[in-house]
């Protein structure tokens, strides 16, 4: 008896630690809420149980193993957000699953109520995902003014005749934040100066801002950052949308795109984009220009084309921009009509080719082989007064990836081969008072590269570690650390840490375009050496309840330290602007913490404080970076109703004082308010929405702050003293516009 009684006990006791289960089910991806398709080599595993299947080519998996029940079954599949299902008895064997792809579209993003800015809490980086829910808060007119409702980058004008914009990120000069979209680099030399005017904002899908020096798969030029742009794709773009756009500055814009499938496999996008100023300003009365005249033309066609085992894109993009600022009557093309005026003309012309190859294994699922390749041709002429710039640039880009698996996904291998080829021609003639030179710096660029990157995910934590090692022609081998590391410390707190060197071969001219807006010479040292900086930094993230409602918290901290820098000194002395490698210290500390919750259904509040401690050795001496505010404040208010047919939006930005330029007077004084003024920005937008159309009317700088002396010495703009670089703010004051937007979804 006593042995019936202790097999019994066993026999239970087995069945207390595990019995035979069989989970079947399968894995579809997100479309466009009313269809879903499966996923193909999707992981589901059990987490305890330790147990998974792969899904095969209709999605469906099938899991047969020795579990304890509760467990928990895990679902992954690249590029799409994981998820999870807690099994605490067996239901029925036909679970079904819906992935969401990290990238959606602005239709996915209502419809699955995906935040408009968010941290991608997956990404071992410090990243911010911005979707086009987040770019139609303002009017978002190209990629320079799609950032007014975010505080991580900050968009200011480069000076007071030319109208362009110029970004910061992390305190320091926007050439130290790679751009790049798709994850192929671009606005690199002549675009550096006026390439953020062309990218029209209703073409992006999403923007992606990361913090840190990145990885090593991106390339070695990201420094203090990496901006990443999602073009709208072909294969999810809308029929047909139609946006236009006019302000009281005399702006208009029209931005028109649509996409269809051309059979199975083939499916297409065309974007056309077109903007004018014909309006003169000059509200403050100094004879010069507030915006520059002239038009833009944009377009873009791309092709997508998907097979089971194969994917491919191709597409071209081309613009041109003619621009003429300066004094009122300045006429480019009329030159014996102008005879006397300071003039600033722009002729930018852009033709780029991109592309993207990939290929998968059927029998290898967690491999893959991936292709991009992008070609340029640029011409930029420019003119500013008696100083004049003509460039050409023709740039060949190409990088190959492999990616695999090492025994199990929680380790993965990322390794390949990069390619660029970059030829300039470059004349600069500058015809001063006193000052004629003409420089001709034409260089060419051939850098091979090799990189690998190994990531370990685990339960609560991620590596990614990652070198690679180029080989420049004019300046030898050079090597690229960079390493991120994110670590779950609850399951609604985490913190990352980053580490990496970064790399860029300066071009002072462009890099400093808008110093042609003064009379000042340029003395340029020899043996100008490439920049190299190591920037180190950390995050936390802590999602909560305030008023028992979601609230996200992040803080960070980034430091980075130049070993070499391509400095533009002004404190030198105030006859000239030195230009010269570094000679001491140069380093950027910045401090950003933000806050984001929902008091009410619905309304949204987001708000920002960022301290920046930014300086560099100039005129001998350590000294803060110009035009840099120490703090910014910022907060946006976000209301939506009940219908979604309206839509509120508000931002102020308060951006503390900056020092700039000591400048010397005609009268030979020299200027004491070498600090800014604090300068509050407020913007707002109502937008009301039918069913395939809306409008929207919106203010920006509705405080109407602007500066009243921009310029020095406007009256004699062809003497040694004309100075338009000092501009810190707007010239212009408020701006109001309106426009509307129609769109057509696919059949």
């Amino acid at each position: 008896m006593k042995y019936i009684l202790f097999i019994t006990i066993f026999i239970l006791g087995l069945s207390a630690f595990g019995q035979k289960i069989s989970i079947q089910g399968s894995v579809n991806s997100y479309i466009d809420g009313k269809s879903t398709s499966p996923i193909f080599g999707a992981e589901v595993f059990l987490k305890n149980a330790k147990s998974g299947d792969i899904t095969d080519e209709k999605g469906n998996f099938n899991i047969k193993t020795d579990a304890q029940l509760p467990d928990t079954l895990i679902i992954r599949a690249s590029s799409y957000h994981p998820d999870t299902v807690v099994i605490s008895e067996l239901e029925g064997n036909n679970y079904k699953v819906t992935l969401y792809p990290e990238f959606v579209s602005d239709e996915v993003v209502i419809r699955a109520k995906r935040e408009n800015s968010s941290i991608l809490r997956l990404d071992p980086r410090n990243v911010e995902n911005l979707t086009q829910g987040e770019l139609r808060k303002a009017a978002c007119c190209n990629l320079s003014e799609s950032f007014e409702t975010n505080a991580t980058v900050d968009v200011g004008l480069a000076d007071g005749v030319s109208g362009s914009k110029r970004i910061q990120m992390m305190g320091l000069s926007g050439r130290y934040t790679q751009l790049q979209f798709e994850n192929i680099p671009f606005m690199h030399n002549l675009d550096q100066a006026f390439g953020l005017s062309s990218v029209p904002g209703t073409w992006i899908q999403s923007i992606q801002i990361t913090k840190g020096a990145g990885t090593v798969t991106n390339g070695y030029e990201s420094m203090a950052g990496l901006i990443n742009l999602e073009y709208m794709k072909p294969d999810n773009i809308e029929r047909l949308f139609v946006n236009g756009y006019g302000s009281i500055q005399g702006r208009v814009e029209l931005n028109i795109h649509g996409g269809k499938s051309v059979g199975d496999k083939w499916s297409t996008a065309w974007f056309v984009h077109g903007a004018s100023v014909m309006q003169e300003n000059d509200r403050n009365k100094d004879g010069f220009r507030d915006l520059p005249l002239g038009d833009v033309l944009i377009a873009m066609n791309r092709w997508k084309y998907t097979a089971e085992l194969f994917r491919a894109q191709v597409g071209l993009k081309v613009s041109h921009t003619d621009q003429q600022g300066g004094q009122i009557g300045f006429d480019r093309y009329a030159h014996q009509s102008n005879q006397g005026l300071y003039g600033v003309g722009i002729r930018n012309t852009n033709a780029e080719l991109f592309g993207k190859t990939g290929f998968l294994f059927k029998e290898d699922v967690f491999s893959s082989i991936g292709i991009v390749y992008y070609a340029k041709y640029n011409e930029l002429n420019t003119v500013f007064g008696n100083r004049a710039l003509n460039a050409v640039e023709r740039r060949g880009y190409m990088n190959t990836m492999y990616e695999t698996i090492l025994g199990n996904t929680n380790h993965k291998l990322k390794s390949g081969l990069s390619f660029v080829y970059d030829d300039l021609e470059q004349t600069m003639d500058d015809r001063l008072p006193n000052d004629t030179t003409l420089r001709n710096f034409d260089r060419t660029e051939i850098v091979p590269g090799l990189f690998s990157e190994y990531t370990y995910t685990g339960t609560r934590s991620i590596v990614v570690l990652g070198a690679r090692v180029d080989y420049h022609n004019l300046y030898e081998w050079q090597f690229t650390p960079r390493a991120n590391y994110k670590v779950d410390l609850t399951e609604n707190m985490d913190i990352r840490l980053t580490a990496g060197r970064g790399f860029r071969v300066s071009n002072y001219v462009t890099d400093n375009l808008s110093l042609m807006a003064t009379n000042l010479p340029w003395y340029v040292d020899n043996d100008i050496q490439p920049e190299v900086s190591w920037n180190f930094g950390g995050s936390w993230m802590w999602d909560f309840k305030l008023f028992d409602r979601k609230a996200t918290w992040t803080a960070d901290f980034y430091h980075t330290l130049f070993e070499n820098q391509l400095v533009v000194d002004r404190d030198e002395s105030s006859e000239y602007i030195r230009m010269g490698n570094l000679d001491g210290s140069s380093f950027s500390n910045v401090f950003q913490t933000d806050i984001k919750f929902e008091p009410i259904t619905r309304f949204e509040i987001k708000a920002a404080y960022k301290f920046l401690d930014v300086k560099s050795t100039t005129g001998g001496e350590l000294e803060t970076v110009l035009m840099v505010p120490k703090h910014r404040g910022f907060v946006n208010l976000a209301y939506e109703s009940r219908n979604r047919r309206w839509s509120y939006d508000l931002t102020l930005s308060v951006f503390g004082a900056q020092r700039l330029a000591k400048v010397k007077r005609p009268d030979g004084t020299f200027t004491e308010d070498n600090m800014s003024e604090v300068v509050p920005m407020l913007s707002g937008q109502i937008t009301h929405r039918f069913k395939h159309f809306e409008v929207y009317l919106g203010g920006e700088n509705m405080l109407d702050y602007r500066l009243k002396d921009p310029i020095i010495d406007a009256a004699n703009p062809f003497g040694e003293r004309f100075d338009a670089t000092r501009v810190y703010s707007s010239i212009y004051g408020v701006n109001v516009y309106a426009g509307f937007r129609f769109s057509l979804d696919k059949k």
